[in-house]
């Protein structure tokens, strides 16, 4: 998931008066009590349409302290973005910052870093305490990186147990990182896992057989952690909108189908929607693993190395 850079203390601003809601609102799968579960918005405003969900990750650099103290006025809980195990890369990619390990993903435009440093634990502290107070916790990204090496994998499990500590009795929701979640049982709340059906890697398209069989393992591990759990996906037309939607239904999960940019604070909804055709329709009498939507009876290909960890 993209990497938003470290925002700056945020300036006081006016409150922000109640707007008209908007048309933009898709059919999302639904939580408790008729809300939309959850929304991962990495745009600025659009407080009406997230009104409708009843937890949203956003930028925290993009929603000052009275924004967020709007949405929570209406039962939303708002998740500040917090990414663990990565870092942006400068203007100058040739001279990354001190935290970088000096892997480069040109995909997200950001490093991995070194989670054991000591100043890199100082600069996560520093983030939460700052947004602990205006928001109910935080969103950890980018934390299968450290899985790789074992010293890094120690490393993250304490980071982790230290963004408890912080933040208190907040909200923390992580994005996969199953391998962790193992080991960190009564930390964390919550697990969401990032392109469950389709994904934009390296374009548009829903998994093949295999790539879903992972993902379904995935939803399984979690369920055994007694963790909440959301499924996040990607499309650029109603098909694979469609078919997230459908696999995530089958999955009892609810998904938020949005754009590789995370830009669509309601999600994705196509401008001019039709009735699904026989190939889709045929989605509902098939069991995830066995479900075609192309036309050469594939749902798409690729190794599982673009299962991102985000």
């Amino acid at each position: 998931m993209p990497s938003p850079r470290v925002s700056s203390p945020r300036a006081s601003s006016p409150r922000v008066s109640s707007p008209t809601a908007p048309e933009d609102i898709g059919p999302l799968e639904h939580g408790q009590r008729g809300r939309r579960a959850l929304a991962v918005y990495y745009g600025q405003g659009a407080l009406p349409t997230l009104a409708r969900y009843r937890r949203v990750v956003v930028q925290p650099g993009h929603f000052p302290p009275e924004k967020v103290a709007w949405l929570q006025g209406r039962g939303v809980q708002v998740l500040a973005y917090l990414s663990l195990g990565e870092v942006p890369a400068p203007d100058d990619q040739a001279h990354p910052v001190s935290w970088a390990v000096g892997e480069h993903r040109p995909e997200w435009g950001t490093y991995l870093v070194d989670v054991a440093r000591p100043d890199w634990r100082d600069h996560i502290q520093t983030q939460v305490l700052h947004h602990k107070s205006v928001f109910d916790g935080f969103f950890l990204d980018t934390l299968d990186g450290a899985g790789r090496d074992p010293r890094q994998f120690r490393a993250m499990l304490k980071l982790m147990r230290l963004v408890r500590r912080w933040s208190g009795p907040g909200y923390l929701l992580a994005n996969r990182g199953l391998g962790l979640l193992e080991r960190l049982r009564g930390t964390i709340n919550g697990v969401l896992i990032e392109a469950c059906s389709t994904t934009w890697a390296p374009e548009y398209r829903a998994y093949s057989r295999q790539e879903l069989d992972y993902t379904e393992r995935l939803v399984r591990q979690a369920r055994r952690l007694k963790l909440e759990l959301y499924a996040l996906d990607y499309a650029d037309s109603p098909r694979l909108r469609r078919f997230a939607l459908r696999r995530a239904a089958a999955l009892g999960l609810p998904t938020f189908v949005t754009s590789r940019d995370l830009s669509l604070p309601g999600g994705y909804v196509a401008p001019n929607l039709k009735p699904p055709d026989p190939a889709v329709s045929a989605l509902r009498s098939r069991p995830p693993g066995q479900v075609q939507v192309e036309g050469n009876g594939e749902l798409g290909s690729g190794p599982l190395s673009t299962l991102g960890s985000r």
